[in-house]
């Protein structure tokens, strides 16, 4: 095989995979992988495609101008499902474990939002050190599972994601 054909091939191959794979398996997460067809057929169950939560969304989570991915994810060494997010074409891992095979995701829009101690859920939580409300300067993320909701945002001055219970 000469030189030229082998590149040909290389080229027809990763055009392939662009234009078949989704856009997360081209890309590297590391030690995770994106769910595959079959694991998402699973997911959603007998549930209408329009009517579940999805397991990848995209904004821009961090305020750079530039769209990040937010995605359930399996880790390729244990199988675990965690929530991963990819910001500067860098993974952070938000929950490394927990994420039950029928947990959605959701995207919070920019505003205030209450936190469990900011709604009627307060009675049941000790909120002497927890916020009442969280103001979004950019998309956030909800981890919906389990009748749990859990808002992820990003923090300017960690350049990381904090957390707050919204649902529980």
């Amino acid at each position: 095989m000469t030189l030229r054909t082998l590149c040909l091939h290389a080229f027809l191959s990763i055009a392939a995979l662009g234009m078949n794979g989704s856009a997360a398996l081209a890309q590297n997460l590391g030690n995770w992988r994106a769910l595959t067809a079959e694991e998402e057929k699973v997911r959603i169950a007998d549930i209408s495609p329009g009517s579940v939560d999805p397991s990848t969304i995209e904004a821009d989570f961090d305020g750079n101008g530039r769209k990040d991915k937010a995605l359930i994810a399996i880790n390729k060494f244990d199988g675990a499902r965690g929530l991963i997010v990819l910001v500067h074409g860098r993974v952070h891992v938000i929950s490394p474990d927990g994420v039950e095979a029928s947990d959605g995701l959701g995207l919070a829009e920019r505003g205030s939002w209450d936190t469990v101690c900011g709604n009627a859920f307060r009675e049941f939580h000790d909120c002497t050190d927890y916020p009442s409300r969280v103001m979004l300067k950019n998309p956030g993320i909800l981890w919906i599972g389990n009748g749990r909701t859990s808002l992820y945002f990003w923090s300017r001055k960690t350049k990381s994601f904090d957390v707050v219970l919204v649902v529980d």
